[in-house]
């Protein structure tokens, strides 16, 4: 398990780490559990990638799937929070700014976790739960609205 290895270290010293994590995976067939902000170090280190909100997991699948065609609210607010290098693409393209602060963890609403900062929330996202539920090839997501907001958003990370 490494929990944000990278985070407070400058960028050279970053890349060493990162590229020694790649090496050993690859050469150990090590499996690890990466947990980070960082989505662009995520990308580069994973085959899978779980997205959590409120320690729960909401989508679930490789790194294209998640961060190219994210299905779930919250993974799309987190992928359009990320910068594009290129300035004529960023000043086109529409951020998602999630409304109000996360619900406490130690109280979480009932219904989904999100809806109370979810643009989508419909009133049966406050009934109960939803499960992780597969919507593709080995790409699964935890919310009921994905038939209707599917689609995807390809920032450059």
């Amino acid at each position: 398990i490494a929990d944000e290895p990278v985070s407070a270290l400058d960028v050279s010293i970053q890349a060493q780490i990162i590229n020694l994590i790649a090496r050993l995976r690859r050469e150990m067939d090590l499996t690890l559990v990466f947990i980070s902000h960082d989505l662009s170090v995520v990308k580069h280190l994973s085959h899978r990638i779980a997205v959590m909100y409120l320690g729960r997991i909401v989508e679930l699948g490789s790194p294209d799937q998640v961060l190219g065609a994210p299905l779930h609210p919250y993974t799309k607010a987190l992928v359009s929070a990320v910068p594009i290098p290129d300035p004529n693409r960023e000043s086109r393209r529409k951020r998602i700014v999630l409304a109000g602060d996360p619900p406490s963890p130690m109280n979480p609403p009932v219904g989904c976790p999100f809806h109370p900062r979810c643009p989508y929330m419909i009133e049966a996202c406050k009934a109960q739960v939803p499960p992780l539920a597969a919507w593709g090839e080995n790409h699964s997501a935890a919310c009921i609205r994905v038939p209707e907001i599917g689609g995807a958003i390809a920032p450059q990370l």
